[in-house]
């Protein structure tokens, strides 16, 4: 059984982000929703109408910080509390702010044991979210990418150490062996001012 992983810190992209669930190949199975800011309580909502058997968890936060920087010791606690929640099995990690491709499933599915997409950072104008990949065709090693569109296992995520150094992401994903991205797996990048697309 496929698990969906959603943590969510925003309202305002739940529309848009569940609209592109809705058209994609994801089975709706079981999602484990974070909700880990105030005002996300309608993503549970939302999830379970589209088929979804949604486990909650809420922490408590508050709004997170501004500054992408300041946000790094929450994305860390993110990943140590969700590493205890994520069963074993095919695991999708999501972000409340990705927009998935239509057959984003079947598509990670056939590039690998742990597949991503490629998404535009917010920061950097033209920048996929991956690290260090040797091509940008095809299906290609990378040394790690983002949780935005990640399939890998339950038992890859929880074995990976959560790194108190540099990018939480990077960290975590650059134990995850092996590591691909499909370069055709394009996903949007949801903004205040519009969708980011590779």
């Amino acid at each position: 059984m496929l698990t969906l992983l959603l943590p969510v810190t925003r309202d305002w992209t739940m529309e848009s982000v569940c609209r592109a669930i809705a058209a994609s190949d994801i089975p709706r199975e079981r999602c484990i929703l974070i909700l880990d800011a105030p005002g996300c309580e309608a993503w549970e909502g939302a999830l379970t109408e589209l088929g979804f058997q949604v486990e909650t968890h809420v922490t408590g936060n508050g709004p997170p910080p501004e500054y992408w920087l300041e946000r790094r010791p929450r994305h860390r606690a993110m990943r140590r509390l969700t590493q205890r929640l994520v069963p074993d099995g095919p695991l999708l990690c999501l972000e409340d702010d990705t927009i998935v491709p239509r057959d984003v499933f079947s598509r990670l599915s056939a590039a690998g044991p742990n597949a991503c997409g490629v998404q535009v950072g917010r920061r950097e104008s033209r920048r996929v979210g991956v690290s260090m990949p040797k091509s940008r065709r095809g299906v290609s090693p990378v040394r790690a990418c983002g949780h935005y569109c990640l399939l890998t296992t339950g038992e890859a995520y929880r074995a990976a150490v959560i790194l108190d150094a540099g990018p939480p992401d990077a960290g975590h994903t650059s134990q995850i062996r092996p590591l691909v991205v499909d370069w055709e797996c394009i996903c949007g990048h949801l903004t205040e001012a519009g969708v980011l697309y590779p």
